[in-house]
């Protein structure tokens, strides 16, 4: 970008304060791609910025760039969408900021892949519209892998290359090692510790979900077979990816956990 004034769609990813009036963000924009910002005294204005600076909302974005900061300068935001109906529910909220999480800690700043945008649009949307949340939540990691190019093999053996059709998996299960990046057969599975075992169902199903589009995976109802074993095997790798839990994650476990007992 050349130094200027810009003006873009976006959706906030995170917000935090800082020193006595400001507030720091990173928005993925339409654009742009991911920037962090400034919003200079944003904690007191009561015109250009009151309740727009929420993470997980779509707005309209204006910022000044500079070449001499890290940070562009947020001029102003117009809320586009605040996603109401995920707002009521503190779990729904909870998902609605792992997906923005999830896609911040998966990018940096500066990098645009024009797909990242508008799948973290289609999946708010599909939790406002109250689409199932595990499914939402695991067909949008399955999603942003692929769009960032970090999709696990789960279509064939990653160490003999042995197709998972046609009855080569090995009693229709398969291994899982996020260290190899991806599923191993039966024959090679080598039986490491690290090791998740799925059907080889599950892992045909997440290769069929990677190919479809944002609606049409919104209209899939999986089983809970699917649901589990996809969790096991993204959560596992996102992990892997990244070298941490998200904060989310460790919070709607919690949730639902307490919903269990």
């Amino acid at each position: 970008m050349k130094r200027g004034l810009y003006r873009t769609e976006a959706v906030i990813l995170n917000s935090f304060d800082y020193g006595e009036s400001d507030r720091i963000l990173a928005f993925y924009t339409e654009a742009h791609g991911k920037l962090k910002g400034i919003a200079k005294g944003a904690r007191r204005s009561r015109k250009r910025f009151v309740g727009n600076l929420e993470p997980a909302s779509h707005i309209t974005l204006g910022f000044f760039y500079t070449e001499k900061s890290e940070l562009v300068r947020v001029e102003s935001v117009a809320l586009v969408d605040g996603f109401t109906n995920v707002r009521r529910d503190i779990e729904r909220l909870s998902e609605a900021c792992y997906i923005v999480e999830l896609a911040a800690e998966m990018t940096r700043e500066g990098m645009h892949v024009p797909a990242v945008y508008g799948l973290i649009l289609s999946f708010l949307n599909m939790l406002n519209r109250g689409g199932p949340a595990g499914v939402v939540l695991r067909f949008f990691e399955i999603k942003l892998l692929s769009a960032l190019g970090l999709m696990p093999r789960l279509d064939a053996c990653v160490a003999c290359r042995r197709d998972f059709g046609g009855g080569n998996a090995g009693g229709g299960r398969v291994s899982f090692n996020s260290d190899r990046g991806g599923a191993v057969c039966s024959r090679c599975d080598g039986g490491a510790l690290t090791n998740i075992r799925i059907s080889a169902g599950s892992a045909r199903f997440l290769c069929a979900a990677e190919r479809l589009d944002a609606d049409k995976l919104g209209r899939l109802r999986p089983n809970a077979l699917f649901v589990k074993e996809a969790g096991a095997v993204l959560d596992d790798f996102i992990r892997h990816q990244i070298g941490k839990e998200l904060k989310t994650r460790v919070f709607l476990d919690k949730l639902r956990g307490a919903a269990d007992c």
